[in-house]
């Protein structure tokens, strides 16, 4: 029969085992410091932060907001063509000053200014293959290097555009504005609506 292995040898024994896997331990901690990886960490990327505006594209964005044509001038963003060139509108709309004429308006509706004025006549011609609309045709009138708006003297002899015109027919307008004599250039806009471009004409018209 064996004897029987002491009680302390025992104890011994399972204190070194102890102290053996505590060692293990600290040994894999020092080499992976970053502790066990979890799950799909390999496949895992950061989201990259969403592009912000430089200082540069900022004040682009806000200058460009913040601009607006001052009231009752006209836009910047149409190209003028000369007094007696003619423009085109829309696809087969074109348009041109048939005739600018000097005459002396005599004002008679409240806020009209009689005096030296221009008369002008505009002439749309359609093209497009069916009836044109020019119920909401307006024309103005600027003059001065501050284009100053003209003060349109509807009482005497302005005759408006017809409410349309037919396809292959030609339509006229008469505007007339309180325009001083001294006042050059001359700036005539001309917006048929109907998302039709805002034509303008310029120039120094012969008194």
């Amino acid at each position: 029969m064996l004897s029987q292995v002491p009680r302390s040898r025992m104890y011994v024994a399972a204190a070194v085992a102890a102290v053996v896997l505590v060692s293990v331990a600290v040994v894999l901690i020092v080499r992976n410091p970053s502790g066990p990886a979890t799950a799909g960490s390999d496949s895992t990327v950061a989201a990259a932060p969403s592009p912000t505006a430089t200082p540069s594209e900022e004040e682009s964005v806000s200058s460009s907001d913040e601009e607006e044509t001052e009231p009752g001038k006209p836009s910047n963003g149409n190209r003028a063509v000369g007094l007696k060139a003619e423009a085109t509108s829309a696809p087969g709309v074109t348009a041109r000053l048939a005739e600018i004429e000097s005459v002396q308006a005599t004002a008679s509706l409240p806020g009209e200014v009689g005096g030296p004025a221009l008369a002008i006549t505009v002439k749309v011609k359609n093209e497009t293959g069916k009836k044109l609309d020019l119920a909401l045709g307006v024309v103005n009138a600027y003059y001065g290097r501050e284009r100053t708006p003209a003060v349109s003297v509807a009482s005497d002899g302005e005759v408006p555009f017809p409410a349309s015109v037919a396809d292959g027919e030609s339509a006229t307008g008469v505007y007339v504005f309180q325009i001083p004599e001294e006042a050059r250039p001359v700036r005539v806009e001309l917006d048929l609506g109907n998302g039709a471009d805002v034509v303008v004409f310029k120039g120094r018209p012969q008194r």
